[in-house]
This record gives C-alpha cells, structure tokens and sequence, in this order.
C-alpha cells in the first residue's frame, strides 16, 4: 500500500516539472493533476475519467500506471459498481443536435418557400400576352463558327475532365481513423500536426481535446495530415486507419497516426 498523491508529486518534483509543463506533455488540466496528487478525485467527473487521467500521469512519470489504478481501486473505487459520472453524457447531446437538425431543416424549407413566392410573382407580372414572336432570320451556314462552336464545347468538356481528376486527388489525399472504445471507456484527447496543434474533430464535429470515449462509442475522423492522439485507457480503444485494423505501441499512451499507420509521437 503507498499514497497515491505523495508518490505523483514527488515523481514530478523529482524530474523537475511544473504543472503546466505536465499539462502541455499529458493533455491534462492542471488542476486535475493537482486534484490527483491530492488525492481529491471528487473534482473530477468519475471513476473512469479518475483512472484514466491517474494511468496516463503515472505512465508520463515513468511509473507503473497499473499499481496506481490497482491502489485507486483499492482504496477509492469498487469496479463492481458502475458509479461513473461521465462529463460528456449522451443524453445530453442527443436532443441539443436534433433540435439544431430540425431547425436547419425549417430555416431550409422557409427560404425554398420564399423562393417559389418570388418566382411565381415574377411570372405572373411579367411580358404582355399579344407580343409577336420575332421572324426568324435567315442565317448562311458559316464552317468557321461550326468548327469554333466544337472546338468551345470540346475545351469545355476537358476543363470538367480536368476539375473531376483535381477534385479525386483531392479526395485521395485524405483518409480515415476511427477510435473505437472497444473494452470500456477511456480520456482521449486528438490533435493535428503535433501535440500543440489545433484541436481534431470528429466528422459531425464533435471537440476531441478532452473527451471521454464512452465503451461502444466511436470517433471518426476525416484527417489529411498527422494526428497526435493521448489515450487515458490505451486497452480499452481499437484504431483502424483508411480501414486497417492497428496495434498500438506498448506501453506508450501518446502516438501519431498518418495515413502510412501509427508511430511513437
């Protein structure tokens, strides 16, 4: 039996860190690194996210992050009794997106309503019944304007030639990686380009710097360059990338994924 808090702080002083280097190196707020060398896990949202966050640290300071999470369990948490409180509830999210689904929806058919009202008015006020129709005119046939028309019409074809071509290369560029929270939930926290780079998104938009992946639940995204990605539970997640199932490196919770697969971040 050891403390939890004592061993983490003095792990993280012994190294020198302070907390936001810890911070900027696990993707983890600094107050709940503090709440962990505290031993305070009533600031964070649950038993999972608690363990999550406790492994990732431990494995960040070079420790055993399964001693930690067995000590947690011990003294803290019966795994038995599903008492999480996950921070991203899918109750919560569910009815927020199908009301802006449904709005979306109204403010699309409002405008093609208003646009029919404007085309039939427009028609209905328009020309004068009795207006003669113009004589048509007599034309010579002229090879040169058949031959320019051919030539316009076959410039035109191979410019959408060209668009389609520029518009699949485009589209090969980019590929797929799905984190899949296969054996239970896990923190995951996604970035792009590097560990500082701009927060990842799902392909509904959904935020992956700080997100708690629920068991069952999947995080698709449409990336075109490399991903950092930090797991809480690295055991718990399944990554395929452009459809090919992944191993993940032992031991190591932070790795990049390009389109090639994963390496060591």
């Amino acid at each position: 039996m050891f403390e939890i808090g004592s061993a983490l702080r003095e792990a993280r002083e012994r190294r020198g860190l302070s907390y936001s280097q810890v911070e900027e190196g696990t993707k983890i707020r600094a107050r709940y690194i503090r709440a962990l060398e505290d031993e305070d896990f009533g600031v964070l949202p649950g038993a999972t996210y608690s363990k999550g966050f406790l492994r990732a640290y431990a494995d960040y300071l070079g420790l055993d992050g399964h001693l930690f999470i067995d000590e947690f369990n011990s003294r803290y948490h019966d795994p038995r009794n599903d008492d999480d409180r996950p921070i991203y509830p899918p109750s919560r999210r569910t009815p927020s997106r199908h009301r802006r689904e449904t709005s979306i929806v109204l403010i699309a058919l409002a405008a093609i309503v208003a646009i029919a009202s404007l085309v039939f008015l427009g028609a209905g006020s328009g020309g004068t019944p009795n207006t003669p129709l113009p004589t048509p005119s007599t034309t010579t046939h002229n090879p040169k304007t058949t031959q320019g028309s051919t030539a316009s019409s076959g410039g035109t074809s191979q410019g959408a030639t060209t668009g389609s071509k520029k518009h699949k290369q485009a589209a090969s560029k980019t590929y797929k990686i799905t984190i899949t929270a296969a054996n239970g939930d896990s923190y995951l926290s996604a970035h792009l380009g590097s560990a500082t780079g701009p927060a990842a998104k799902t392909i509904h938009h959904t935020d992956l710097t700080e997100y708690l992946l629920q068991q069952g639940e999947q995080a698709v995204i449409q990336a075109k360059g490399p991903v950092v990605v930090s797991l809480g539970a690295p055991g718990n997640v399944a990554i395929t990338v452009a459809g090919h199932p992944q191993t993940l490196p032992h031991g190591i919770s932070s790795f990049k994924i390009t389109k090639q697969g994963i390496a060591r971040a």
